[in-house]
């Protein structure tokens, strides 16, 4: 499983920033439920995300889409290589661009010279969500072992924090509007279970 979609010079992490990306995952694994490799690289991928807030692009563009809008734009802008790139950045150390859907990405570079380019979804720009790292993590793992789960069931979300996750477990789920939030994106997720 990829930890991360690098096409050079990009570099993105679509488990933190792309819903459709973890939904297809999600599917591949719940149509093979065998694949422990598979298993455990998605869970590999959604564990190492940080505890704090990520922001999910919920559009119909897909990584490679995004990618190519944000090359294509760059060229437009006749940014071709580092140097132009390091240029452009100026004393801010990020930009803005808005792609098609009328999303925005921000642009950062990053030390490594093949993969200098780091995208992230803008907070608060059309089709992004954000959501609370660790809920995200525990709806998205608890989906791989509960895939029919709708409703808050503290026993096997606790399971699935501690025993998979390393999280603590959530003693008052009635204060958990950020868990409810992420799994209510999972809910509306389009997997042919």
């Amino acid at each position: 499983m990829v930890a991360a979609y690098d096409t050079p010079p990009f570099r993105f992490n679509p488990w933190k920033h792309h819903l459709h990306w973890v939904e297809e995952g999600l599917y591949r694994i719940l149509k093979n439920p065998g694949d422990l490799k598979l298993r455990d690289g998605i869970i590999g991928n959604i564990s190492s995300i940080n505890s704090n807030y990520v922001d999910i692009y919920t559009g119909h563009l897909t990584a490679e889409q995004l990618i190519q809008g944000i090359g294509d734009e760059l060229k437009r802008l006749e940014i071709h290589d580092k140097s132009e790139f390091s240029s452009w950045m100026g004393e801010w150390g990020f930009k803005l661009v808005t792609l098609s859907d009328g999303s925005v990405w921000v642009l950062r570079e990053g030390a490594d010279e093949e993969f200098y380019i780091h995208i992230h979804p803008a907070r608060n720009s059309p089709n992004i969500i954000r959501i609370h790292g660790n809920s995200w993590k525990t709806a998205v793992v608890t989906k791989i072992f509960y895939p029919h789960l709708i409703d808050i069931d503290h026993v096997a979300l606790n399971e699935v924090r501690v025993k998979h996750l390393n999280l603590s477990p959530i003693k008052n789920f009635n204060d958990s509007q950020r868990l409810q939030k992420a799994m209510k994106l999972l809910e509306t997720a389009k997997m042919d279970f």
